[in-house]
């Protein structure tokens, strides 16, 4: 697929890296999610230094997991009934408000753990947001042509966050527990004015909707739940995501029962996201090479492996050796995933859709952090580590096996379909 086709505006040759409105977007994205990922490090390691207990560090994890679900459920709503722009803006503005409040407790020692759960919750909640508009703004910022590649760079840009938070969100944590919070401040107000600079409409004609929000919310499972490969995705995302999330908790507790600084946890977060980047500069190539089934079965496969791997290494740095390699093909089959449901999905659905597809996708990560915090309370770690490879394992299964998945592309609705409404 050409980098280079028709601008959506002037019907002129334009790559991605012209396109100024693709890079504001860009942009506004990599600080938000950049923030994200200083917070996902902070909030656990506040709460550590705050109480010292690891089921209180998983609670602030799932409890930021649990409202990122919850605000799905609305923000596909709104998304398609109300200006995507405005959304977004006041959503980084709302987080900057939440960022200068820990800003100002932590600076004045009056930190506390419900405040830190509180600003979690607003933080995570602005993201799921956030990311759900800009995912369904990208169709009119870039050429229909390009919207796969896009997709793939902004993969690239989501483990760029990875490799920079982490390690950004350690070092900062090591020198005062205030400046993770300055850094965000800084980063979503960026954001905020990134998005502010874009005046190109982000959103198509649309038809008049005057169904309720449960009805009109219960839109997008539809659409989804008539697609196979989507429905299938809807059942293997959700495990692979879990397992993750849940390998990614106990493997920050491990480094910090081994008494790594918080600085040596975040460069082992972002030695992990390097897999993440290499695999974003390799997608063009994984696309042209495996099919769409191989790369989603290879990913779930290479995962369980990995996991698996943990189990019997031993404790310290060692534990994030297999990370890189679990994360090389998420890019290419999330911009396989990804790029085929914009493809097929109308643009009045299109908030709706992904909404309920990420609600689908993220639906039980709450569980894993709450779940491994409780664990690593009764087990030893490789024993955590080894629930949540069985995990990996169920879902690679299932993922071999599935028909929607096996068939992918053939009951969909062409891209020319939909892309004019």
């Amino acid at each position: 697929m050409t980098e280079k086709t028709q601008s959506p505006d002037t019907g002129e040759a334009i790559t991605l890296i012209r396109n100024r409105d693709f890079v504001r977007l860009w942009l506004s994205q990599t600080l938000s999610a950049i923030g994200s990922r200083v917070s996902y490090l902070a909030y656990p390691l506040l709460i550590l230094a705050i109480s010292g207990s690891t089921a209180a560090a998983g609670a602030v994890a799932g409890t930021a997991a649990l409202v990122e679900i919850a605000v799905r459920i609305p923000a596909g709503v709104l998304l398609d009934r109300f200006d995507r722009r405005k959304l977004m803006l006041w959503t980084e503005a709302a987080r900057v408000a939440a960022m200068i409040t820990a800003l100002t407790a932590a600076a004045l020692d009056w930190i506390s753990v419900p405040l830190v759960f509180a600003v979690a919750a607003m933080d995570a909640g602005g993201s799921a947001l956030f990311e759900s508009a800009e995912r369904t703004v990208l169709r009119h910022i870039v050429a229909h042509g390009q919207i796969t590649v896009a997709i793939a760079r902004n993969e690239a840009r989501t483990f760029t966050a990875e490799l920079l938070g982490p390690a950004l969100g350690g070092a900062l944590f090591g020198l005062a527990r205030a400046l993770p919070f300055l850094f965000n401040t800084v980063a979503y107000a960026t954001s905020f004015f990134a998005v502010l600079a874009i005046r190109r409409p982000f959103r198509g004609n649309r038809p008049e909707q005057h169904e309720g929000i449960a009805k009109a919310f219960a839109a997008g499972f539809g659409f989804i739940w008539r697609q196979p490969f989507l429905r299938a995705v809807a059942m293997v995302e959700p495990l692979l995501n879990m397992a993750f999330t849940g390998t990614l908790f106990v493997i920050i507790v491990v480094l910090h029962d081994a008494d790594i600084p918080a600085f040596g946890i975040g460069v082992a977060m972002a030695a992990m996201a390097v897999g993440g980047i290499l695999g974003a500069v390799a997608s063009p190539w994984i696309q042209r090479l495996l099919s769409p089934r191989l790369r989603i079965v290879l990913l779930a496969w290479t995962s369980a492996l990995m996991a698996a791997t943990c189990v019997v290494l031993p404790s310290g740095y060692w534990v994030v050796a297999p990370m890189p390699i679990l994360v090389f093909f998420a890019p290419c089959t999330t911009a396989t995933v990804l790029g085929h449901q914009t493809a097929i999905t109308p643009d009045h659905l299109h908030g709706r859709v992904v909404a309920a597809l990420r609600l689908f996708m993220t639906g039980m990560n709450p569980i894993a952090p709450l779940a491994a915090g409780v664990l690593l309370e009764h087990l030893e770690s490789p024993a955590v580590f080894a629930v949540f490879a069985s995990v990996f394992v169920l879902a690679s299964v299932v993922a071999t096996f599935s028909k929607g998945i096996r068939t992918m592309g053939e009951h969909g609705r062409p891209e020319s379909m939909v892309m004019g409404t």
